[in-house]
C-alpha cells in the first residue's frame, strides 16, 4: 500500500505569461488557459452518454479505485477543489484530504528536510511536493509515496498498479523511481519527439531501435519518491528544465551536467548518439543527491498531459471522446 499525492498546483499570472511565451516560441502553439487548469472540463462518453468533468477528476477516480493506494492528498487551490470535488470525494471511503498550495511550509518541516527557503518557495513544485508528503500517511513512516500529475487524464488504475509492483523492487535502494514509457522512434499524437537512449536496463520491451540502437522514451505522469532520501533543494531546478526544446533549458541542462562531472552529455546525445539509460540514472542521482531509478515500461497513454494549449485541448478531447489507441 502507498500514499498518493495528487499535484494540482497553479501558477501566478506572471509565471503563466512567461510559460505561454515559451510555448509559442518553441512549440508554435497558443496557450489558452486563463483559469485554474485542474478544473478545466473535458468531455467524455460514458455508457453511451456524454459527460463533462474536471481534468483532475479523471486521475482522482483512478486513485480512489486503486487497491494499492491507501490514502490520497491533493495539493492545489483548496477552496475551488472543495467546491467542485467535495461531494464527489465523499462518495468514497478512502481517506482523501486537500492541502492549500498557498499554505506555508511549517518550520519543523523546513528543518527536518534541510530546506533552503530561497530554493524552495512555499507554493513552488517542491514546496507543494513536501507539503503533500508531510500530510500523507507515508511521512511518519519515512516511506516512498506516489506523486501523480493532475493533468494527465489517461493514467489508469491498472498502470498505477503495474508501476508500483515494478517499483517495489527498487525502493530499498532508490530515492526516486520513474517509469519511462517506450513509444518508439516517432512523434506522438501531440507531435512531441521522444528522448532517445540506449536501453541497457534489464527491462527490454521491444527490438525496435533507430539506426544507432536507441529507443524512444517519454516520462509518464507518475513518480515514486521518498523525500528523506534526496536533496529537496534540487527539485525546482529539475522541474524548470522539463521543456527541453527550449534552447535556454538545454543550455542550463548541459551546464549543470558539466558541473556534475559529466562534460560530454551534449556530444553523447546529439553527436555520438550513445547516451545510455544507466548513464542518465547516474547523472540524475548525482544531481538529486539520491539514487534515481528509471524503469522502461509500456503505456503511451500515461504520457499525455494537458499543459494549456489549444492544440492539446482539441487532441485530448478527441482521444477522450473516441478512446485512446496507441
Amino acid at each position: 500500500m502507498a500514499s498518493a499525492i495528487l499535484m494540482a498546483g497553479y501558477n501566478n499570472k506572471r509565471a503563466v505569461k512567461k510559460y505561454s511565451r515559451i510555448v509559442a516560441e518553441n512549440y508554435g502553439q497558443t496557450f489558452i488557459e486563463t483559469g485554474y487548469k485542474p478544473l478545466r472540463e473535458f468531455k467524455t462518453i460514458t455508457d453511451g452518454r456524454e459527460e463533462r468533468k474536471p481534468l483532475i477528476q479523471y486521475t482522482l477516480e483512478e486513485l480512489l479505485l486503486c487497491d494499492a493506494i491507501d490514502d490520497i492528498v491533493i495539493v492545489g487551490h483548496k477552496m475551488l477543489l472543495e467546491q467542485r470535488l467535495g461531494s464527489f470525494i465523499k462518495q468514497y471511503k478512502k481517506p482523501c484530504k486537500i492541502v492549500n498550495q498557498n499554505s506555508t511550509i511549517p518550520l519543523d518541516v523546513i528543518e527536518h528536510f534541510n530546506i533552503m527557503q530561497k530554493k524552495v518557495k512555499f507554493n513552488s513544485i517542491a514546496g507543494n511536493l513536501v507539503k503533500g508528503y508531510v500530510a500523507s500517511d507515508a511521512f511518519p513512516k519515512k516511506k516512498h509515496a506516489l506523486f501523480v500529475a493532475a493533468d494527465s487524464p489517461f493514467t489508469s488504475e491498472q498502470f498505477i498498479q503495474r508501476f508500483l509492483n515494478a517499483a517495489k523492487t527498487f525502493r530499498g535502494e532508490s530515492a526516486l523511481i520513474f517509469p519511462i514509457i517506450f513509444i518508439g522512434d516517432v512523434r506522438d499524437k501531440l507531435g512531441r519527439y521522444p528522448v532517445r537512449l540506449l536501453n541497457d536496463s534489464p527491462h527490454q520491451l521491444s527490438d525496435e531501435t533507430d539506426h544507432y540502437g536507441r529507443q524512444g522514451f517519454r516520462l509518464s505522469s507518475l513518480m515514486f519518491l521518498n523525500p528523506h532520501l534526496l536533496n529537496l533543494n534540487t527539485v525546482n531546478t529539475a522541474y524548470s528544465l522539463r521543456k527541453l526544446l527550449n534552447p535556454r533549458a538545454q543550455l542550463r541542462l548541459f551546464r549543470i551536467t558539466r558541473g556534475l562531472g559529466y562534460p560530454n552529455v551534449y556530444a553523447k546525445y546529439f553527436i555520438k548518439k550513445d547516451l545510455r539509460i544507466s548513464e542518465v540514472e547516474n547523472i540524475t542521482s548525482k544531481f538529486f543527491e539520491g539514487r534515481v531509478k528509471l524503469i522502461p515500461m509500456t503505456g503511451e497513454e500515461t504520457t499525455y498531459d494537458y499543459d494549456g494549449t489549444d492544440f492539446e485541448y482539441l487532441m485530448i478531447t478527441e482521444m477522450l471522446d473516441t478512446g485512446f489507441s496507441g
